[in-house]
């Protein structure tokens, strides 16, 4: 008699996604990955950049010449923040029955139960089509009281984010290799009773190419997530 294929919905059986497909992963768990070839690609075109920041450091205007090495050093760092993302084993978020496992930085969260979290927000960071989406954790008065930051890493990863106005507790659309509303579909799979906000819209970009919005054709809007 022949063994019954088994869905992925069945207890035990999750789903691993990496931009290419869906395929079993053990855990009754949903796994994304990081688009690593994209951001291996952003660190190519950092490095670039940080090349073309030398010639600055040729001219004879001292001003020039230093903002020149300036440039240099966290464009670099920048590219070895890239690389170091891209590589890093592993997925960069996992969704199972207890919560979630955040590891879409350098300085990750861990483990975010469901019990800790209140509600969570869509969110756009930004400008105009390029702004980032990413997914704003809100967590529970008590569990947002007791959660401190642990480590020299988490600590300065939330003042990053602190001083580009950005949530302390998010999954961001660039460390993720599908759209957001996949994670989106995985939270509510495994969360049911889980409240998922809809944030306000990005604010429209300050530069505009062709003529004005009023003359042009018309085109449906695609979904942002």
């Amino acid at each position: 008699m022949p063994t019954p294929m088994r869905s992925v919905a069945d207890p035990g059986y999750g789903v691993s996604v990496d931009g290419a497909g869906s395929s079993p992963a053990p855990g009754g768990e949903t796994v994304f990955y990081p688009p690593r070839g994209r951001l291996l690609l952003l660190a190519a075109g950092t490095g670039f950049m940080a090349l073309a920041s030398y010639l600055p450091t040729l001219s004879r205007f001292t001003l020039l010449v230093v903002g020149g090495w300036i440039m240099i050093v966290l464009l670099m760092i920048a590219a070895l923040v890239l690389v170091a993302r891209a590589l890093r084993p592993g997925p960069s978020v996992v969704v199972d029955s207890d919560g979630i496992i955040d590891r879409t930085t350098l300085g990750p969260c861990g483990r975010i139960r469901w019990e800790e979290i209140n509600v969570v927000r869509k969110r756009e960071i930004g400008r105009g089509m390029g702004a980032e989406r990413l997914l704003e954790i809100l967590l529970t008065g008590q569990a947002a009281e007791q959660r401190r930051p642990a480590g020299w890493l988490r600590r300065l990863t939330e003042r990053y984010r602190a001083a580009l106005k950005q949530p302390p507790i998010s999954l961001p659309g660039s460390m993720i290799s599908v759209p957001m509303q996949g994670v989106v579909d995985a939270l509510r799979q495994h969360r049911p009773q889980l409240e998922v906000l809809q944030g306000p819209p990005p604010a429209p970009s300050k530069f505009r190419w062709g003529p004005k919005p009023e003359k042009r054709r018309q085109h449906p809007q695609l979904p942002r997530w």
